[in-house]
């Protein structure tokens, strides 16, 4: 039959072609994707490890305020049990004031919690309560 048909394609191999690129377009796309996905997640898993150690090291692990700028006395970053402060991705510093928001997807991560939002709205909060460090996103300015 090949013999016969010399420089022509097949049925077979024209059904295949048809079914098999565009399937390979399809995984591609879809790696890429997930690609991507991975890598803006993984930037935002950094931003709240790095607040976290952050935290550990200025509050005492949770002990005292996790603001880097706190002096300690009259601390305005109290709030009735707990201390709250704001992580900031540009200086890599624990703030008292919120500020735009950086996360780079829309689903977010902090413990064992997922967060929704739209990307560049959330930033990392965290509160530091009798040796406890809870970090949360929350919408920022």
């Amino acid at each position: 039959m090949l013999k016969e048909n010399k420089g022509r394609i097949s049925l077979i191999e024209m059904v295949a072609l048809i079914v098999i690129i565009p399937t390979l377009l399809f995984l591609g796309y879809k790696g890429i994707y997930w690609y991507y996905d991975n890598i803006v997640n993984g930037n935002d898993a950094h931003f709240v490890n790095t607040a976290e150690s952050i935290a550990r090291v200025n509050s005492l692990n949770g002990m005292q305020c996790p603001v880097d700028s706190c002096g300690g006395t009259n601390c305005r970053h109290y709030f009735g049990d707990h201390y709250i402060g704001y992580y900031d991705s540009i200086s890599h510093k624990i703030v008292g004031e919120k500020m735009e928001g950086y996360n780079q997807a829309s689903r977010m991560k902090a413990g064992k919690t997922y967060y929704y939002g739209d990307e560049g709205t959330m930033i990392i909060e965290i509160d530091c309560k009798d040796g406890v460090i809870e970090l949360k996103w929350v919408k920022g300015k």
